[in-house]
């Protein structure tokens, strides 16, 4: 799997690299540009196939430390903002001072958020709201992820977290399988509910203390 990724992934920086150099020559006003931001998209999206498919065929240990979950949370929206650049999306953000020192590894949690905040950036339809909330209840650290998109039809809810599941044309179905695993790696779990033509909600529970043995065997 890593030699696939290999193989793909060389070729296509190549590519990134002469579209950026063609970018750059362009003038303000030419039509080419929004040609050359489709294909930076494509390659972005290419990457992220990669990536979901190297994870499956090959997970990573988790590496738990404690940090500030809030930090981790925020990158991921920072980045999907700039996914959303050319959609009318605004996705917004409300920090839990509470969680500075959530167990977690940051890595593997920015791509839950990341594979959840891209599926309702995708399932938004015209001028769409996306919020993000970090909360604290009990025990756990809580991320709650929702939109105003088109919603996900009640007979396909028991199965958005399968493995190569997609109801999307050019989708994997590994982001929400692979949201799902990280979480539930972290003896956490991951919550939906959705409502058509009204949006859906992802809310994700971490423990704020995972048990000690299994941090120190990913230490």
């Amino acid at each position: 799997a890593a030699g696939l990724a290999h193989e793909i992934r060389n070729p296509l920086a190549g590519i990134a690299g002469v579209i950026e150099i063609i970018g750059r020559d362009l003038p303000p006003t030419s039509t080419a540009r929004g040609v050359v931001k489709d294909v930076r998209q494509e390659i972005t999206r290419i990457n992220r196939i990669v990536s979901d498919l190297l994870e499956t065929a090959r997970p990573r240990p988790l590496q738990v430390r404690p940090g500030d979950l809030n930090t981790t949370v925020e990158h991921a929206v920072m980045l999907a903002r700039q996914q959303a650049l050319s959609k009318p999306i605004t996705i917004d953000l409300k920090k839990d001072p509470a969680l500075q020192e959530v167990n977690h590894d940051s890595d593997q949690i920015h791509q839950v958020l990341l594979n959840l905040l891209l599926n309702a950036i995708q399932a938004s339809e015209g001028k769409g709201s996306i919020q993000v909330e970090l909360q604290h209840r009990d025990e756990n650290a809580v991320i709650v992820v929702s939109d105003n998109g088109r919603g996900i039809p009640p007979e396909h809810l028991p199965n958005i977290f399968r493995p190569f599941y997609t109801t999307k044309g050019n989708g994997t179905g590994l982001g929400l399988s692979l949201a799902r695993r990280i979480v539930e790696e972290h003896r956490g779990r991951i919550e939906v509910t959705s409502s058509l033509g009204h949006g859906s909600k992802f809310v994700v529970f971490l423990p704020f203390h995972p048990p000690a043995a299994e941090i120190a065997q990913n230490d």
